[in-house]
Order: structure tokens, then sequence, then C-alpha cells
């Protein structure tokens, strides 16, 4: 489904997912036409997913409820784990091919739900070969500094 609704609560369970990979894709005429291939490679369709945080109020230090996202091992072959707090209006945009779970609230949040909506993207290139991982194409944006995290830190870095 190109949109999906959370309302965890502090009972609830998930499990680790990613939202899609291009790779991974069933035959289809999606397929027929790109092919499958690793999400971001030049030229080709890139899966994006945007998670829109809801609530009108949270309280994250006290409420818990992040999104964790889980990056490749490290050095040392330990996984590493992000947290992104929920704030009411953030925005996360991410590759859809990033592992993450939902984690529910904690018991002081009672029966409060933590609203999100996450909308599944595809971006085309607008020109042929071009490199998806520049996706403004080397314009001027409006938007706020990325905050890269995990191991797309390090390669923003270079």
């Amino acid at each position: 489904s190109p949109l999906t609704a959370n309302a965890p609560t502090a009972v609830d369970v998930f499990d680790y997912h990613i939202d899609a990979d291009p790779n991974l894709a069933p035959s289809s005429p999606w397929t027929d036409v790109y092919g499958r291939y690793p999400n971001r490679a030049p030229g080709k369709p890139r899966f994006m997913s945007c998670l829109v945080y809801l609530s009108e109020e949270w309280d994250h230090t006290q409420w818990g409820a992040p999104t964790r996202f889980v990056d490749v091992p490290d050095a040392e072959n330990e996984l590493r784990v992000y947290d992104v707090q929920a704030q009411p209006g953030r925005v996360v945009i991410m590759d859809q091919d990033v592992g993450h779970t939902v984690v529910a609230p904690n018991a002081a949040a009672g029966k409060r739900a933590r609203y999100s909506l996450v909308w599944k993207l595809i971006l085309h290139p607008k020109i042929h070969g071009q490199d998806m991982k520049d996706l403004a194409g080397g314009r001027e944006t409006f938007w706020p500094d990325t905050e890269f995290f995990g191991s797309a830190s390090q390669v923003a870095s270079r």
C-alpha cells in the first residue's frame, strides 16, 4: 500500500522490517520495465518513505515510542541502532530498504497512541543516468540540512 498509518499503544509489539526494496520486487510489469536493482542505483527509480508524526502532543521523554533504525554492523560486527524520537510534525524521509521498527509507547503513555503516517514514494530520474543519491540535481534547495546517521553519515562526509 502506498500509504500506511500507525497508532501504537503501550501493549503493542512490532518487528523490524523494510518498506520495500527494488532488488526484491516480485515479477510484475514493474520488473519487466525496470528489472531488479539496488536502491539508489544511477538512472533507476529510488524507493523512499516519508514518515510524519501526527500526534498533536507527544512527550517522548515520558512516553517514548521512537522509530528505531538498525544499521549495518560496525568494525566489531555489532549492529548499530538509532532512535528517532517522535515529535509533533517531525518528518523523516528515508530509503525504503532501511531496516526499522515502531517502538511501542511505554506504560506512562497510558492508552495514548502515537500516531504517524507513512507515504511510500518512488522518485524517477529526470535525466538518463542521474545519480539518485543527489535528489536536488545540483539545484539550490530550501530544505533544512539533512541529518545523516549510521553508515550514511560516513558516506555523506566523504
